[in-house]
């Protein structure tokens, strides 16, 4: 849709609502009246009523100018919205929909940061960062790249006005990501980003190195993005059917190399075949979208029913996995918590356990309502990815903390004073800058 057929269009709209406006003006000012038999109505009026004729009333009158108004910027906005679709949107859903993942995910990080150095967990020492990250910096670089985000997306639907081709957009802003976080000049937390660079690699390499708490706790953070890990995928123009398997592959490989490090059967081995359980749910699920496709209905047949089994099954596995190893909670003498709890507010951890569990059985909408045709899948499967990243937002504030408390068992608790430390540390090194 062109600009100018555009305007046209607005203005046609434009009228009619004017039009509708002073007919329903010329009736508004008239009301019923016993014994009045003069009618004022200004035309023919079949019941033969008895008007009166009243003055209008100007607050209302103001109401529906302003009522009006907001319609008119509520539509503009909407064709201006449909005037840079006329395009396929889904592969640009797509491409956008898994940059806007990762910006999430590194923003509710930085909270995160905030809420660990609140409570006095030192988050450098146990990811093995080289320095504390500062959580106000580390929101505001969020900040700029959704503000790069949101303008690469509006640019993108108004291409044609422009005169630029649509699907150069997504590729910029994923290459600027990119060449962020590869670049080599002392900015914007370059030793963090190296830090992500080597994790990464020793993640994909897993399990030909020793694993160490930041690296499984890196691949736990991909595997809640795991649709956007697949969008980049797609944004790459390659295909491969279980790709999802590919993230919790990477935890299972890690557990098979912290048993061969340690040779303790518990908990590495059964975290391993925590994982394993996605490896069933993936097979099912693809070999039941598959007769989907090809039959163009949902059989209810074997392999659905073991696609709903396995979803249960690991589902049930990995949250008592969540709250009683990573968390350390489910402890009755404390009220099914913890003895030590850093958090102050108690209903913080039971908020905790209680979304986790309903964040797991998020997958029940792709059954239900997805299968069903009810929502379009690729929206629903942006909201069950963001719904999963927030998961993992809170997954994070009581798997550190529990690292934390871990750590220091049987030594002094220096996390305190290694703050003030960093906070001298900041405050010198922004005076340099």
């Amino acid at each position: 849709m062109h600009f100018k057929a555009l305007l046209m269009v607005v203005h046609g709209l434009d009228c009619d609502a004017g039009e509708g406006n002073r007919r329903r003006g010329r009736g508004r000012y008239y009301t019923e009246v016993q014994g009045y038999e003069v009618c004022e109505a200004g035309g023919e009026i079949e019941d033969q009523s008895y008007y009166e004729k009243k003055e209008p009333d100007c607050g209302s009158e103001g109401t529906q100018e302003s009522s009006t108004q907001d319609y008119k910027i509520w539509l503009i906005f909407r064709l201006g919205i449909l005037s840079g679709m006329d395009i396929q949107w889904e592969p640009a859903f797509r491409m956008y929909r898994g940059l806007f993942l990762f910006i999430l995910e590194f923003f509710l990080f930085g909270i995160n940061l905030y809420g660990w150095q609140a409570v006095g967990i030192n988050h450098a020492h146990i990811c093995d960062f080289k320095n504390l990250l500062c959580p106000l910096r580390t929101l505001e670089l969020a900040v700029f790249f959704a503000v790069v985000w949101g303008g690469s997306a509006v640019v993108f639907l108004f291409s044609d006005q422009f005169g630029i081709p649509f699907y150069s957009h997504p590729l910029a802003l994923a290459c600027f990501f990119l060449l962020f976080f590869i670049n080599t000049l002392n900015v914007c937390f370059r030793h963090c980003r190296f830090w992500l660079l080597k994790a990464l690699w020793r993640v994909l390499t897993a399990p030909f190195h020793h694993v160490a708490f930041a690296d499984f706790w890196l691949a736990d953070q991909l595997n809640s993005l795991v649709v956007a890990i697949l969008d980049m995928e797609y944004l790459s123009c390659y295909y491969a059917l279980d790709y999802y398997s590919v993230q919790a592959w990477w935890r299972f490989a890690q557990s098979l190399r912290r048993y061969s490090d340690t040779k303790q059967k518990f908990p590495h081995l059964a975290n391993a075949a925590k994982y394993s359980t996605t490896f069933l749910v993936v097979f099912f699920s693809t070999v039941a979208t598959t007769n989907k496709e090809r039959t163009g209905k949902q059989e209810v047949d074997f392999y659905f029913f073991s696609w709903i089994i396995s979803s249960f099954v690991s589902t049930c596995y990995t949250y008592i996995w969540d709250v009683k190893m990573d968390w350390g909670l489910m402890q009755p003498n404390h009220g099914f918590l913890r003895a030590k709890l850093m958090f102050k507010h108690l209903s913080f951890y039971y908020f905790a356990l209680i979304s986790d569990l309903f964040l797991r059985l998020s997958w029940i909408l792709t059954v239900s309502v997805g299968e069903a045709g009810l929502f379009h899948s690729e929206v629903l499967t942006a909201l069950l990815a963001v719904l999963e990243v927030f998961r993992r937002f809170i997954w994070n504030f009581l798997r550190v903390e529990n690292e934390h408390l871990s750590r220091l068992k049987g030594g002094a608790d220096h996390s305190q004073e290694e703050l003030r430390e960093y906070d001298e540390d900041t405050v010198s090194e922004e005076s340099e800058e």
